[in-house]
């Protein structure tokens, strides 16, 4: 199984967040098991609008744990004088993936519904990867298990180089009556969709 580790963070300048974190944080990752490290702003996001996240993958919770206890105390000290502060750090379970699951700006879709089987989770996984592949590069399918009051969401992150391109695929996916009897059928609804794009 692959984890997500999701910390947000609130920084007054994002590129010197991106020196600290490149020059205090990643090597006491990527030392733990840390891969696919990505840094995103939040650019649409209601109230969490301008917060940074960091993304890193790890093969259990184990190395997830320990990547992140280290990262911690690694950047602390820099990231205190910078005036950056930690928001929330959440763990996700991925589920699936789909195509390049990464690009310039991206999607946040957070919902509730039914507990679902692995192979509904594939079967699922197909079908909106072929309604939003003609917009995006990839997405990744997941549920979040450590993230307080959101523990038990299910999540949708969609990559793409082009917003209006992701745009018209998701209008064209919810307008679909498969899509919308699909969805019926898992209780799914949405809880929040925020864009984001990549930074470092």
């Amino acid at each position: 199984m692959t984890y997500t580790v999701a910390t947000m963070a609130a920084a007054p300048d994002p590129n010197e967040f991106l020196e600290i974190f490149n020059a205090n944080a990643r090597p006491a990752l990527e030392s733990a098991g840390g891969s696919a490290i990505r840094v995103s702003q939040s650019v649409m996001s209601g109230d969490m609008t301008g917060r940074l996240t960091i993304a890193v993958d790890f093969d259990s919770i184990s190395a997830a744990f320990e990547g992140s206890l280290g990262a911690g105390v690694a950047v602390r000290p820099a990231a205190r004088e910078a005036g950056i502060e930690l928001m929330s750090r959440s763990l996700v379970l991925t589920k699936e993936e789909r195509g390049v699951t990464d690009g310039a700006f991206g999607s946040l879709l957070q919902v509730t519904g039914d507990p679902i089987d692995d192979a509904t989770w594939s079967t699922n996984a197909d079908t909106y990867w072929a309604a939003m592949s003609s917009g995006a590069t990839g997405q990744k399918f997941g549920q979040m298990v450590a993230a307080g009051v959101r523990t038990g969401l299910y999540v949708a992150v969609t990559w793409t180089d082009d917003l209006d391109a992701l745009q018209a695929a998701s209008t064209a996916m919810f307008a679909d009556p498969a899509i919308q009897g699909l969805i019926a059928s898992q209780n799914t609804a949405p809880v929040s969709r925020s864009l984001f794009r990549r930074i470092g």
